[in-house]
């Protein structure tokens, strides 16, 4: 049996659709998943390594979700595959413990919120929380909360960020670098003028109330200030290995 038969054959239990190909020559990446679109709608798109068979762990019609793994050497490396509302999903998995679609998506979960109730919109938790300072706080009215370059933004309708590191980010610095970096390099490089910087405010606490909008998810209507918190999918060692973006 083929990989690509292999892997219908789960894929299909769930109710979705999949397509392997060989993956083009990126040292150090054993396979790529990503979401596709034909005519006949989404697919998962996995691009392995020649030699690279992926393994299902466990498949969950009911809720169609799926856990696959991929060893690379002595690394077990697992993704949560699965359909959330209106599209399917493809996330990496943090930690070692990871055996079936439960485990996967408790892995998922903010470590912050353990045992709290949360309000899920893909990626993002909300936790009601009391004693937030309006008084000296800027509200901020339909605001982006967006995980990077190349994610649609959830867009809430007001926002608080208090706290926060001040950072100067472009395409050349997508992690941001201090005021002080930033006059630095605009003094020693010719370039650096032309990176079209944009100010953002790193590590802030993140508050908000009222609806969040997203495309793809459901809106929710939050009553009160939420404390935002984003799942644990960044900590996978194996992050880079997925190319879709919510």
């Amino acid at each position: 049996m083929t990989t690509q038969d292999f892997l219908c054959r789960h894929f299909s239990r769930m109710g979705a659709r999949v397509r392997v190909q060989s993956l083009d020559v990126q040292p150090g990446l054993k396979i790529r998943i990503d979401i596709g679109r034909d005519r006949s709608g989404e697919f998962f798109d996995i691009r392995c390594e020649e030699g690279v068979v992926p393994e299902v762990l466990d498949v969950q019609p009911p809720t169609c979700h799926l856990v696959l793994m991929v060893r690379d050497e002595a690394a077990r490396n697992k993704f949560l595959l699965g359909r959330d509302e209106r599209h399917w999903f493809a996330a990496t998995v943090p930690g070692d413990g990871v055996r079936d679609v439960r485990t996967a998506i408790e892995s998922l979960r903010p470590t912050e919120i353990e045992g709290r109730k949360a309000i899920r919109q893909g990626e993002w938790f909300f936790i009601p929380e009391r004693g937030v300072n309006e008084r000296d706080a800027v509200i901020h009215r339909n605001k982006p909360l967006s995980r990077g370059s190349g994610s649609k933004p959830h867009i809430c309708e007001e926002m608080v960020r208090p706290g926060g590191e001040i950072v100067m980010v472009s395409a050349a610095y997508p992690t941001g670098v201090s005021p002080e970096k930033y006059e630095q390099l605009l003094s020693i490089d010719p370039r650096a003028s032309s990176m079209h910087w944009q100010r953002f405010t790193r590590d802030a606490e993140v508050y908000v109330r009222g609806e969040v909008r997203h495309r793809d998810h459901k809106t929710v209507d939050l009553d009160g200030w939420h404390r935002v918190y984003m799942n644990r999918e960044r900590f996978a060692r194996h992050a880079p290995q997925i190319a879709f973006l919510d």
